[in-house]
Parts: structure tokens; C-alpha cells; sequence
């Protein structure tokens, strides 16, 4: 009895370890590359945990420059789906994925988004390339999104219907987002801002505010078309100097001291969770333009 007894015990402590057993991760699970981490969170909005998704870019990062680390291209041969979105990297890279991946299908989270320019020169001509940064709108984000939901659909057509009711709720949270933006910005009684990296023209064209923007084609002003910037900025009643996360700061602090200690600002236009960080900056420039 005793024996059965110690018997039936020792099963039940096998059972029970390999109910604890972690559960191997899902063979078929699609693989999702992005280029910035913003898109990453789109996808993840839109396909939850049906796919695996990585971003190239990271807060920090140059995309203008950026070049993929050895891991990254390693992800890279097992992904079905790429989602490029024009920045600049891209143009070098793009036909060095699909040749490491043949069988990588490209699409372009920006199809149907019409571009700004990179910034407005002084006297509101457009200047140099189109600006990237197109997630940094909500209502440009609202066509990423539903280009990504119909390339995840055909990529994945058993779960069609998951990503076409995920992309609706995501667009209903989009939709939160933009009122909350609009209220933080109800109180402004100025609209001009400075940024020395021009990464929030789609913003600002959204919000009806005016960027202006210190670097043009990712280069640093001249002391002349500096000391310009600096007399706009003045004749605009500029306290707030924004720069971007993980730049250096030399550039930022000089313009903050002769505009007589405007206080420097870091905003993080790569930043991952999207929704946060749009909130976020809404509330600078409120604090910023009141």
C-alpha cells in the first residue's frame, strides 16, 4: 500500500513539472521586420502576438545613417514581411535585405501618405528632400496602419479577421489620442516653435503650428543662417528649445543661451510607445507656446 501510495505521488509531482514546462514558442509564427520602432507598435497594435516583430531603428539611432547589426541581418533571413516607411537608410539597405532573403516581401507602410518637405526654408519655399517622419501625425498613421493590416491579412489570410478588428480598435485609440492632442494644445497663444532637428513638420501641420527648424538636410547651420534662426526666434518669443534624444547637445545649449536661457527640451521622435509619446509632446509644446 505503501508502495502504490509513494507510486501515485511520484506521478503527480511528474505531472505537475511538466505543466510548469514553458510552451515552446509557435513554429509557424510569421517574422515582421520595421524599419523605426514606432511601426513596430503599429504592428503589434494590429497583429498582437500572431507575429513576431523587430525594429531596425532604435531611440538614439540615426536612421539617416543607421546600418543593420550583424543580429539584425540574421532576423532578417527568416522574415516573410518588411515594413519600410522612406527613411533614409532604407534606400541603401532595401536591395541588400531582399538579396540576404529573396523571398522577403517589401511593402511600403507610407503607400498614399503625401509628403512634406524636409523643412521650410525662410521664406516658406520648400527645401531639400520629403520628411520622413510621417508617423508623427496621427491622421498619416491612420493609412500606415491600414496598409500594414492589409499586408498582414494577405500574408496571414487564416487570421484576416483578427487584424481587421484589431486595426479598428487601434483606430479608435488613434482617434483618443488626437483629441487629447487637440486639448493640451486648446490653451497655446503662440503656434511657432523651434526644433533643432526638423523631425515634427507632420505634427505641426496637423496641429496648425509652425516649425522652426535649426538643421537643414541633416546638416548644422552657418553662423550667418544661425544667427538668423536666432533673430526669428527672438522676434517669435521662443523660450523652448527642442532637440532630439540621444544628439548632441552642444548645438542645442548654444542657441538656449543667446536666446537668454531658453530651456532645452529632449523629444524623442523614435520613441517606441507611440501613443505615450505623442501625449507627451503635445504637453511640451503646450508648456511651451502658452
Amino acid at each position: 500500500m505503501k508502495k502504490l501510495t509513494l507510486a501515485l505521488l511520484l506521478v503527480i509531482l511528474l505531472l505537475s513539472a511538466c505543466a510548469n514546462v514553458p510552451a515552446t514558442p509557435q513554429a509557424n509564427k510569421p517574422v515582421v521586420m520595421v524599419s523605426v520602432q514606432p511601426q513596430a507598435y503599429f504592428v503589434q497594435k494590429i497583429a498582437g502576438d500572431l507575429v513576431e516583430v523587430q525594429a531596425m531603428v532604435g531611440t538614439g539611432d540615426d536612421p539617416h545613417t543607421y546600418e543593420p547589426t550583424t543580429e539584425q541581418m540574421r532576423s532578417l533571413t527568416n522574415a516573410q514581411l518588411y515594413f519600410s516607411i522612406g527613411v533614409e537608410f532604407e534606400a541603401a539597405w532595401l536591395p541588400r535585405f531582399t538579396a540576404a532573403n529573396p523571398n522577403l516581401k517589401i511593402v511600403d507602410s507610407a503607400e498614399g501618405v503625401v509628403r512634406l518637405p524636409a523643412a521650410p526654408s525662410e521664406n516658406g519655399e520648400e527645401a531639400g528632400e520629403p520628411d520622413p517622419h510621417i508617423w508623427l501625425s496621427p491622421s498619416r498613421v491612420k493609412q500606415i496602419s491600414a496598409n500594414m493590416a492589409a499586408a498582414l491579412a494577405e500574408l496571414d489570410p487564416d487570421n484576416a479577421p483578427i487584424y481587421e478588428q484589431n486595426l479598428a480598435t487601434w483606430l479608435q485609440e488613434i482617434d483618443q489620442v488626437d483629441a487629447d492632442i487637440r486639448s493640451a494644445l486648446s490653451g497655446i497663444s503662440r503656434n511657432v516653435f523651434l526644433s533643432v532637428h526638423p523631425s515634427w513638420g507632420y505634427f505641426a501641420d496637423e496641429y496648425g503650428l509652425q516649425m522652426l527648424a535649426v538643421e537643414q538636410e541633416g546638416q548644422e547651420p552657418g553662423p550667418d543662417d544661425l544667427a538668423k534662426i536666432i533673430e526669428q526666434a527672438r522676434a517669435h518669443q521662443v523660450t523652448y528649445v527642442f532637440t532630439q534624444k540621444g544628439v548632441n547637445q552642444k548645438l542645442a545649449q548654444s542657441i538656449a543661451d543667446q536666446l537668454g536661457g531658453a530651456q532645452i527640451v529632449e523629444l524623442d521622435p523614435l520613441a517606441q510607445n507611440w501613443s505615450e509619446n505623442m501625449r507627451y509632446v503635445a504637453a511640451q509644446l503646450a508648456a511651451a507656446l502658452k
